[in-house]
């Protein structure tokens, strides 16, 4: 860790880092990974509770010059013009978000219709429109350096089942009270 970066200069989520520390779990091994976060707790990061699109509004208005968020969540504010832009760290972490029909739904034919059309092209570029990557092949994020050209990782069952245990130990990394 680079000493310029000291003193809250980087901005971290109380609520949120649990993503990133599970994938570099998985990648690096739980040893590197918890390492790597224990330097940067050294950096004494700011620690921001909320939206992270609190966190980018506070950067883009002076207050840190470095956060740790989704590129899709920083990508909003740069398309709206906020003097911000984001770079990826590969791997870039994936967390999937399910569509599904109930068991016992009161108008399951309806819901098939719907779950249609969200997979549709034109579900999917109604997705993109929202600054959210979408799943279908053919289109692509807005603008496709989102999600094109990044070795990902991709959140896993074993990962969303250990979620609990991995906030608690990012919150005993960085001295979060919850």
């Amino acid at each position: 860790m680079q000493p310029k970066w000291r003193g809250r200069k980087i901005a971290l989520g109380t609520d949120n880092g649990s993503l990133i520390l599970s994938g570099l779990i998985k990648v690096w091994g739980k040893e590197k990974a918890v390492r790597f976060f224990q330097q940067l707790a050294k950096q004494e990061p700011a620690l921001q509770a909320g939206a992270p699109s609190s966190r980018i509004q506070l950067m883009a208005g002076g207050e840190f010059p470095l956060t740790l968020a989704s590129g899709n969540t920083l990508q909003t504010f740069v398309s709206r013009g906020a003097p911000v832009d984001w770079l990826p760290l590969e791997p870039v972490f994936v967390q999937l978000n399910a569509i599904m029909l109930a068991a016992q739904s009161r108008h399951p034919n309806a819901t098939k219709l719907f779950i249609d059309f969200v997979l549709s092209k034109k579900g999917q570029e109604m997705i993109r429109s929202f600054h959210r990557v979408p799943a279908r092949n053919g289109v692509d994020a807005e603008p496709p350096r989102i999600f094109k050209g990044y070795k990902r990782v991709i959140q896993d069952i074993e990962a969303a089942a250990n979620a609990e245990a991995i906030t608690k130990l990012y919150n005993e990394i960085l001295g979060i009270r919850q």
